[in-house]
């Protein structure tokens, strides 16, 4: 399962990789066929999860989640001993899409399960990077699928409950509902609101306004507990 977002040119990509495994020996077996080989394809980091691709020296992240996540949907990286929220991911891959890049058949996650994992990041990470923030709000902007908001929220639009500029983003709140499970899907609905407590802001074109309509869409499907 993968993700890939490059906003600016200058920047240099990264390519998120989520693979769902057993166990950390299961994880070292993953890594020490990556970089091992005559030649080898990858080069490790001082970071146990991020490695560099030797022939584009694009920056690779990939995250072991699944049965080694258990019972708490949490993973500790032995080298640093941070933890990481790994909540959302099954969900994610069990709605990824089937891709083709360079002859090789891997599933890409879609939008709403993109929004859950930056979620969730931010949730590990907080105010030590913007990143899961600008790549949301990079997301919340450029979104749309008028085609299904107008068939999906005639009824909302025409009673004035939502306001068109706003509809991608209310329909992608409630795509996110649609794919949580319930226990995902509480956890997400609370960190999403101390996501808009920490960003809180008046304006209409601000981060937290946008966050607010995302929240309106899961919760007009979704009533939290």
């Amino acid at each position: 399962m993968r993700g890939h977002l490059q906003k600016k040119e200058e920047e240099k990509p990264i390519k998120d990789v989520a693979i769902s495994i057993d166990s950390w020996e299961v994880y070292q077996e993953l890594r020490n066929f990556l970089t091992t080989g005559d030649p080898p394809r990858f080069k490790s980091t001082r970071n146990s999860h991020k490695f560099i691709h030797i022939e584009t020296n694009i920056e690779v992240d990939i995250v072991p989640f699944g049965e080694i996540g258990e019972p708490d949907q949490e993973i500790i990286w032995s080298d640093s001993g941070n933890s990481m929220n790994v909540s959302g991911f099954a969900e994610a891959l069990l709605h990824a899409k089937n891709t083709t890049i360079d002859e090789l058949e891997i599933q890409v996650v879609d939008t709403p399960a993109f929004i859950v994992l930056k979620v969730f990041a931010w949730g590990d990470r907080g105010e030590r990077t913007n990143k899961d923030l600008e790549d949301i709000d990079f997301i919340l902007l450029k979104y749309e699928d008028d085609e299904r908001v107008y068939s999906e929220l005639a009824e909302e639009l025409a009673d004035g409950a939502v306001d068109f500029l706003d509809a991608n983003i209310y329909l992608l709140g409630q795509d996110i509902c649609k794919i949580l499970q319930e226990k995902t899907l509480t956890e997400f609905s609370s960190l999403l609101s101390r996501l808009i407590e920490s960003v809180d802001s008046d304006e209409s074109g601000s981060l937290s306004y946008r966050l607010k309509v995302l929240q309106k869409g899961i919760w007009s499907i979704y009533t939290p507990t």
